[in-house]
């Protein structure tokens, strides 16, 4: 078995794992990231940016860099009650110096991501190579045992590892690691359809049944979520293609010619809408980010602008644990200290939405149609959206990981 060794090993090659690799390396931190696709052209859920998220990019001065690469900016949002628009939001007058959401295929994102991270000598990437085992000296994590496409095992020997693989983290299961809650009652079904050309970039929210979202999906697509609790859509494959062809047809004409074309239902993705948070996000010389330790349900699109954050706050704690030679749980487990008021707070607000916009949705449809045109022209509606789209101050890093122009 061939031997590597590096200070960090980051397991999972997506936005948290590669923001983190990137800003490690450019600390000079020897990083090795562990990615069990074969590159990063796969299909993704969630590719919208919110304000928050370039608020991040600007932090770090990397707003201009990301932005040279192909996306959409998003300006407006509407909620819709069947064809009529009973309340928007323009995320212009949340904040003028971050007016819009973007919209970037991850793909796309996570290249940018890597070709920057080339430019530093102390990063390096395995890609189709899976995480097999731990590497453990008593209670102490200190590295991976992983397989390749060909089957070849590869030990990496890892001051400090990180897990950021996603809800389902193959590193939170090999590591013993608790869930405290685990909240799943709906599932969103995605597919895509050709973006309308007098239709514009506006995304929607639909109070209808079910509820569903409209979302444009760069280059020239739109991306329709339909959710439902999650026993109905076993009972919707159960009663058939026909059935279900039939009730996209009557739910908005914008489905009409996918609708007619579908013969099976290969053309949707379920996405559960799960809420988990972990106990303890840290061990000796173990850390997990991103999903891996908070999965945000798709409620508000905030789940990838979440896992940054908490990779980048990470990649500060985690560089000065090693400058001090403290890689202990008790170090690390500052991360978890720093974000956790954060995501308990949108967690708590993602499981009564999901609650509402779902077992209530006869209620909603009533009585919403009066209520939301007044509630969205408020102050106070302005203040809870500032809340969520934008972040009440900077991220506590040190000044060193800014880019320079």
């Amino acid at each position: 078995m061939k031997i590597l060794s590096t200070d960090v090993c980051i397991v999972g090659g997506g936005p948290a794992g590669m923001i983190m690799a990137l800003l490690l390396a450019k600390q000079k931190v020897n990083v090795m990231v562990v990615e069990r696709n074969v590159n990063f052209d796969r299909e993704f859920r969630g590719e919208v940016l919110q304000p928050r998220f370039v608020q991040m990019l600007e932090q770090l001065n990397l707003r201009s860099y990301i932005e040279s690469y192909p996306h959409l900016k998003l300006k407006h949002g509407a909620i819709m009650k069947e064809s009529a628009q009973i309340g928007e939001f323009n995320f212009s007058a949340i904040d003028s110096k971050f007016p819009y959401a973007m919209w970037m295929p991850q793909p796309i994102l996570l290249q940018a991501l890597y070709k920057k991270c080339q430019e530093y000598p102390t990063f390096s990437i395995h890609f189709h190579t899976k995480v097999q085992h731990l590497l453990k000296e008593g209670e102490r994590v200190k590295g991976v045992i992983t397989k390749n496409a060909l089957g070849e095992e590869l030990e990496i020997q890892a001051k400090i590892t990180i897990g950021a693989d996603g809800r389902f983290s193959t590193i939170r299961q090999l590591g013993g690691f608790e869930l405290e809650y685990d909240f799943y009652e709906n599932d969103l079904i995605w597919f895509t359809i050709p973006h309308p050309k007098d239709m514009d970039n506006t995304l929607r929210f639909y109070m209808s049944k079910p509820i569903y979202l409209v979302l444009p999906k760069y280059p020239d697509l739109m991306q329709i979520g339909l959710a439902f609790p999650k026993e109905k859509w076993k009972e919707i494959r159960g009663n058939g293609i026909e059935k279900f062809r039939g009730t996209l047809k009557e739910l908005n004409p914008l489905f009409q010619s996918f609708a007619e074309g579908l013969q099976d239902f290969k053309s949707f993705t379920v996405l559960n809408s799960r809420v988990q948070y972990v106990k303890e996000w840290a061990k000796d010389g173990c850390l997990l980010i991103g999903d891996a330790a908070h999965c945000a349900s798709p409620v508000g699109a905030m789940g990838v602008s979440l896992s940054v954050a908490t990779a980048i706050v990470a990649a500060d704690v985690v560089w000065k644990g090693l400058n001090k030679q403290d890689i202990s749980q008790e170090w690390l487990s500052q991360v978890q200290t720093i974000r956790s008021p954060e995501i308990r707070l949108f967690h708590r607000s993602q499981i009564r939405i999901e609650k509402l916009a779902i077992r209530y949705t006869p209620w909603l449809k009533t009585i919403g149609g009066t209520l939301i045109p007044l509630f969205v022209k408020t102050k106070f509606a302005l203040s809870i959206q500032r809340k969520i789209f934008l972040m009440p101050k900077s991220l506590p890093i040190d000044s060193s990981f800014v880019f320079e122009n």
